[in-house]
């Protein structure tokens, strides 16, 4: 393979050669994926390869006009690389790939190239679009002096046999403010679970981009079979098994998010004060929260999990609150060690609990104790230190 490299917007987060790569990734053919191998991103079979040069038009700036110097330049690199020998010796096609996010006109030069099909159609081709370029004097062409160079090298004779094969070679593939959309098409078409098909797309996003990442930080082109990322997929569908387990859905909130949660100061925060735990554990206690908060929202907009499922799950977790604090109030320890170790016990004892019959993330027992230990804030459904509530009213009222 090609060990070449070139100088290197919720999806909008992924760079567009991620996007591209994965996007050509759901494939039914095994198929090689590159990125900054033969160009951008390509497609490699035993037969083909695609190289795919992916352009992105936020702006009124349009890679398709006569006189593009995108247009011109990717042609120029495309002749040199035939010239070099930087494509295998196999069946090659050139796409433009341009990812738009409004209408765009094709100049009547680049529609002609992308109509072109044998040699004798490129050359026509060219030559007309030589005629149309050529100033009045018929010794210079009409385009800028940053495009002129490109120009220059396309019209050169000496270069008429590598740019005729690439006009050749060259098709276009355009979206216009709709890539996103087709890229989610494409995806949902897989046979996946479709309550869990835009996470699903976002963790294989990553997981492309990750497999990028370990390549290019040596500095070397990325290669990722089609074969690696079909079995990466069905690992995480058969991990979103909803017939047995119930999946997180949410992100990890960030150190910001996770330390302004817990300036906050809510009352399942007070709580953990009330018992002396430390930074760390009322850092991970908001982390739980917020996720749980998240899950509970998300499972039921997708009709994972009914509300009396919910009610259930709490009246389980009250239950074994309930029967934990009588045992630990046997105990010879103070108050602040009762509710450290009442704390402890019930952690331990919701790890496994089940919602609707299902396994729930490792968080979610956690997050939806501190939900119970947050509400209502006047005297919460459980607390952790014997006199919780008496406290939690002399702070208030102070």
């Amino acid at each position: 393979m090609c060990k070449r490299t070139h100088v290197p917007d919720k999806l909008e987060g992924y760079m567009l050669q991620v996007r591209h790569a994965l996007y050509n990734l759901i494939s039914t053919d095994e198929v090689v994926v590159s990125v900054e191998g033969y160009d951008d991103v390509a497609v490699e079979t035993n037969e083909t390869v695609i190289a795919e040069q992916t352009k992105s038009v936020l702006s009124s700036n349009n890679p398709v006009t006569n006189k593009a110097v995108s247009f011109w330049k990717t042609i120029y690199n495309w002749s040199k690389y035939i010239d070099e020998g930087e494509f295998p010796p196999k069946q090659l096609v050139l796409r433009y790939v341009i990812i738009a996010a409004h209408k765009l006109s094709v100049g009547s030069i680049p529609q002609s190239f992308f109509d072109a099909k044998d040699k004798k159609q490129a050359k026509q081709a060219l030559e007309a679009a030589r005629k149309v370029l050529l100033n009045e004097d018929k010794k210079s062409f009409d385009v800028s002096v940053e495009c002129l160079p490109y120009v220059s090298h396309c019209f050169s004779l000496e270069n008429e046999d590598s740019v005729i094969e690439t006009i050749v070679a060259m098709e276009l593939d355009l979206h216009e403010e709709t890539y996103d959309e087709d890229l989610r098409a494409k995806f949902n078409r897989q046979p996946i679970p479709p309550e869990y098909g835009e996470e699903l797309l976002i963790h294989m996003l990553g997981w492309v981009q990750e497999k990028v990442h370990q390549y290019t930080k040596t500095n070397n082109s990325a290669y990722i079979k089609s074969t690696e990322y079909t079995e990466t997929l069905l690992k995480e569908v058969r991990g979103r098994n909803t017939s047995t387990i119930l999946s997180a859905v949410s992100s990890v909130p960030n150190d910001q998010e996770t330390g302004d949660e817990v300036s906050r100061r809510d009352v399942y925060i007070k709580q953990l004060e009330l018992i002396e735990m430390d930074s760390t554990e009322l850092f991970s206690a908001a982390s739980d929260y917020l996720r749980t908060k998240a899950e509970v929202t998300a499972w039921a907009k997708k009709g994972l999990v009914t509300d009396s499922s919910f009610s259930d799950y709490s009246d389980g977790l009250i239950r074994i609150w309930k029967n934990e604090k009588t045992l630990t109030e046997l105990t010879t320890c103070d108050s602040v060690g009762k509710g450290r170790m009442l704390y402890a016990k019930c952690n331990t004892a919701v790890a496994n609990r089940l919602l609707q019959g299902k396994t729930v993330p490792s968080f979610f027992g956690s997050g939806s104790l501190h939900s119970l230990a947050n509400e209502p804030s006047e005297k919460p459904k459980i607390g952790w230190h014997p006199n919780y509530v008496d406290m939690l009213k002399e702070e208030n009222d102070e």
